[in-house]
């Protein structure tokens, strides 16, 4: 790799390892790495009971009965010495997610618009031009955050978060943006809708996303 970031790993709980990194704001190199990190470790289903990714970190599990905590500490080692040297390039497929920019689908745009000095199809295109990465899943289930969005286009979290924010729902706080998996309350500035259901409790696999993915926003005309 490129970069020097090294990451701190360590024994977690009894039963947990914690690969984390020492970053401000976004890195791609951390995310890149515990992702790939992440898949390595996801094929030895014999040693890790849970694979949990973030932004720069990475949880993972095993069971004690199974499996020492040294040597679960050594094997998340030596993976990570794998791919230290050179990074796997991601097998994701890109994933279209269709997107209703602005009007009532987008009650936030012109928040955006406004501290980016930027016009309202400007934003659309900014915003869609980048193929994102889903870095991890929460607070609610199906909530998808993603990697960084354009740069003109942070912006902060509303001081006071709306009660009520429908479901698929694409939002921007700070230099964050994602997509509301349910119906919640919320305080991310919303700029778009999806239709896609993103999560469906009643559905074989309730999730249309997962940690990992790669997602790319397709705009679509007016709903109406």
């Amino acid at each position: 790799m490129a970069s020097k970031l090294i990451p701190r790993i360590r024994p977690f709980g009894d039963n947990g390892i914690l690969i984390s990194y020492d970053v401000k704001g976004y890195s791609e190199t951390a995310c890149k790495t515990v992702h790939a990190l992440g898949d390595i470790l996801r094929t030895q289903e014999d040693i890790w009971t849970n694979v949990i990714p973030a932004y720069d970190s990475l949880m993972v599990t095993f069971n004690p009965m199974m499996t020492k905590a040294d040597s679960a500490l050594h094997n998340v080692e030596a993976a990570y010495e794998k791919i230290s040297k050179r990074l796997p390039k991601s097998k994701s497929k890109i994933i279209e997610v269709p997107v209703y920019y602005g009007g009532q689908n987008g009650p936030d745009m012109q928040n955006i618009c406004k501290s980016s000095k930027l016009s309202e199809d400007q934003v659309i295109k900014r915003h869609s031009k980048i193929t994102y990465r889903v870095c991890l899943m929460g607070f609610i289930p199906g909530f998808a955050f993603l990697s960084e969005t354009d740069k003109k286009l942070h912006h902060p979290r509303h001081e006071t978060p709306r009660g009520l924010v429908s479901p698929g729902s694409i939002g921007i706080a700070n230099w964050q943006t994602g997509i509301y998996g349910l119906e919640s309350p919320g305080g991310w500035q919303i700029i778009g809708r999806t239709p896609l259901s993103i999560f469906d409790s009643k559905r074989k696999n309730p999730f249309a996303l997962k940690a990992g993915d790669m997602i790319r926003f397709v705009p679509q005309g007016d709903p109406s």
